[in-house]
């Protein structure tokens, strides 16, 4: 279900049906529906699990993520009225975590605390949860996040509970079933890499250093498509998923900070972007563990009304090389539903994506809303769009903007 009068307050109807952008005189309309605003956010590197946090608590990683969000963006903790933080791999003994990080980091005790596990959806769950609070008026302020620690998971954490197959082994039965290339999976790969590197010093400005980490430990500016065409498949003996185009075992943590576009402006602050949209849904294991963005996706634009030619900016997550190319064909094709049109692959990922970044489960939602955030106040671009894909075969969707010049 998306972000919408139907299920949640993010998106208005138009006359023909259409989600519509949230405006001033929309904001206080008899609906009650705010605007939300993105006015920070970030992570701490996300590194290799078993090296550099193989030692933190999920907690300690995330209450670092949390202060140093309000340190950074200056804002006074009497400000959050709630958190929302998500993890897969729970801290025995801290059911809710994100009331922990309340407690640990000393904030306010009547900031109000959830702790949410929906796979890799998770951080765009949190922010979602937030972003209707705030739309709805409960709140006017509030923080999404998601940390793992993959380092301290079992085998068991990585296979789907249903089929006791890991998502590598479910990813090579989709990318058979969709006949995607192992040479056009490197070039997703690299592209991730190249991008990554590119974009290194962007993506320092959301990092918070901690313990001597201060950049993610995957991206790799020496790979190529040869080195990468030489790494032997992992889940198949006739397979085409390497260690190279898929997302590493990573341990990190996210955070972002919301409001209302009241609050914003009446502490004179300049959001990021705005949150226009969101969209959740789920098909059968049988279509494909990790294809339900391409029902996803279509339907948010579809929607709200934005073609995807529209689109200036788009975060996709990176759990495999081979995910990527499948949702995207089956957007341009019309699997399921109408087909989008063609993708800009120069619009995609342009810092990097999860297989190059890593991939800390939870935290990885609040690095694509951070990341988006940041890359469309840089350019001047207009809309952004995040695709997410989960275990379960689920799969979220947002839609970012910012006004027109």
């Amino acid at each position: 279900m998306g972000l919408s009068p139907r299920a949640g307050m993010l998106s208005t109807p138009s006359a023909a049906g259409k989600g519509t952008a949230m405006n001033e005189t929309a904001s206080r309309g008899s609906a009650g529906i705010r605007r939300v605003a993105v006015i920070a956010g970030g992570r701490t590197a996300f590194v290799k699990a078993g090296t550099a946090f193989k030692e933190k608590r999920p907690l300690d990683l995330a209450v670092h993520a949390v202060r140093s969000l309000l340190e950074r963006s200056r804002v006074d903790a009497g400000l959050v009225q709630s958190i929302a933080f998500g993890v897969v791999v729970p801290e025995p003994g801290r059911p809710n975590l994100a009331r922990e990080i309340v407690f640990e980091a000393e904030l306010p005790g009547a900031i109000e605390a959830q702790t949410i596990s929906s796979y890799c959806i998770t951080g765009l769950r949190t922010v979602t949860a937030i972003a209707e609070a705030i739309a709805c008026g409960r709140i006017d302020c509030g923080i999404a996040g998601g940390v793992e620690v993959l380092s301290r998971a079992d085998k068991d954490t990585f296979r789907e509970p249903t089929t006791r197959l890991s998502m590598g082994e479910h990813m090579e039965i989709t990318r058979k079933a969709w006949s995607v290339p192992r040479a056009l999976q490197d070039e997703i790969a690299l592209a991730s890499h190249r991008n990554a590197v590119r974009g290194r010093a962007n993506l320092a400005q959301e990092i918070y250093p901690l313990d001597g980490a201060a950049q993610d430990s995957g991206p790799r500016g020496d790979t190529s498509l040869e080195a990468l065409a030489a790494l032997k498949p992992v889940f198949a003996a006739d397979g085409t998923v390497t260690a190279g185009n898929a997302s590493p075992v990573t341990d990190g943590a996210s955070a972002v900070l919301l409001m209302s576009a009241e609050r914003a402006r009446a502490e004179g602050r300049t959001p990021l972007a705005y949150i226009r949209a969101a969209e959740y849904g789920a098909i059968a294991i049988e279509d494909g563990l990790l294809m339900a963005p391409g029902i996803v996706v279509p339907r948010l634009l579809e929607r709200t009304g934005i073609a995807l030619a529209q689109i200036d900016r788009i975060e996709i997550h990176e759990a495999f090389a081979a995910q990527v190319i499948a949702n995207v064909w089956a957007w341009e094709r019309g699997w399921k539903a109408q087909p989008t049109g063609s993708i800009d692959w120069s619009r995609i990922n342009t810092n990097g994506g999860s297989i190059a970044l890593g991939h800390p489960w939870s935290a990885t939602g609040g690095r694509l809303v951070t990341t988006l955030a940041n890359e469309l106040a840089r350019g001047g671009h207009r809309f952004g769009l995040i695709s997410a894909c989960a275990a379960g075969a689920m799969a979220g969707a947002l839609l970012l903007e910012r006004d027109a010049k």
